[in-house]
């Protein structure tokens, strides 16, 4: 069924106010699996890793001496961990909590780096990054519906 019922009159009216329901299951998955946002994201947690590291600079501004590279690369190893994790349960169709947690630290990153005011040019490509992730988790939200409403998983 779409995302517009039909009443008796034959009106269609859209039930969702914000975005329409996926039509299937299989369309959840495929969004899901498309969802390319955390593994950019990934690779713009280990450019941070790799800037970081060899020039010793803070990431926010890049003027900054980083004071403490060790803690600051670990962090940022712990933090790539979890962006891995997050983009392969978003990608599977099975982050449903874990995916708005990751959008979350995404959004968090974007903001820190357009007002350190490096990063205003980029700003279309963190909202376009930002949307593959949000399409993301949005599908694996209605992947659980779908199946605690009594859908059947894809083998």
């Amino acid at each position: 069924m779409s995302y517009r019922e039909s009443n008796d009159a034959g009106e269609f009216r859209n039930t969702k106010w914000y975005w329409p329901q996926f039509d299937s299951l299989e369309e959840s998955y495929s969004v899901a699996r498309k969802a390319y946002g955390g593994w950019i994201f990934s690779g713009m947690v280990c450019l941070g890793i790799l800037l970081s590291y060899f020039s010793g600079k803070s990431l926010t501004d890049l003027k900054t001496p980083e004071t403490d590279l060790t803690s600051t690369l670990i962090g940022e190893a712990i933090e790539l961990c979890f962006v891995l994790f997050a983009s392969y349960r978003m990608t599977s169709g099975r982050g449903w909590i874990v995916s708005w947690f990751l959008l979350a630290v995404f959004a968090g990153e974007a903001i820190l780096k357009v007002f350190g005011g490096r990063s205003i040019g980029w700003i279309f490509f963190y909202v376009a990054v930002g949307a593959s992730m949000l399409g993301g988790a949005r599908a694996c939200w209605e992947i659980r519906s779908r199946l605690k409403a009594g859908g059947v998983a894809e083998s």
